[in-house]
């Protein structure tokens, strides 16, 4: 009888365990899609009259991209429009504009490999994205080159930070 108490206590340890394992990995596990695209400049590319530092609500041709974790441990990207952002700012009134190409018909995407480095957090190609209250997010330091006007110097970066929701 005590072989049996002990195998049923070690049996449901066992379970316990793997389903602690298994709710933490269910956290990233799905489709994210794209919320916000950000950096600390606010622009008024749709020219509604609204300024935005979110280049998701400003530009229309990335508003579907998504990212995909799967249990395996692989990610891969979906729905990224092939858009092209140069940054500039003026000399003369000290402003920043920004030029958007939007490539609707060709779709950029990606696989690649991530690794939990804790139950908040995961890495993808050596970025941390951080997971707290069902948003991803992930900041790429010094990603956003500003141009001068004729885009033939880099004169400051900026960071860009992208948030997910699943």
């Amino acid at each position: 009888m005590k072989n049996i108490i002990n195998a049923f206590f070690i049996l449901c340890l066992a379970v316990a365990t793997s389903s602690c394992t298994e709710s933490d990995k269910s956290k990233v596990i799905g489709v994210w899609k794209l919320k916000t695209r950000t950096t600390d400049i606010p622009f008024d590319v749709n020219n509604d009259g609204s300024f935005s530092t979110n280049l998701v609500d400003e530009i229309d041709c990335n508003e579907i991209e998504t990212l995909t974790f799967e249990g395996n441990g692989t990610v891969f990207s979906g729905n990224e429009a092939s858009v092209k952002l140069k940054y500039f700012k003026t000399a003369d009134s000290n402003t920043y504009g920004l030029n958007v190409e939007c490539n609707k018909d060709g779709v950029i995407s990606f696989a690649s490999s991530y690794n939990e480095i804790d139950e908040n957090t995961i890495q993808v190609s050596g970025k941390d994205y951080v997971i707290s209250n069902n948003e991803m997010t992930v900041i790429f330091e010094g990603a956003v080159k500003i141009y001068n006007e004729d885009f033939s110097e880099i004169i400051e970066t900026r960071d860009l930070t992208l948030v997910y929701t699943k």
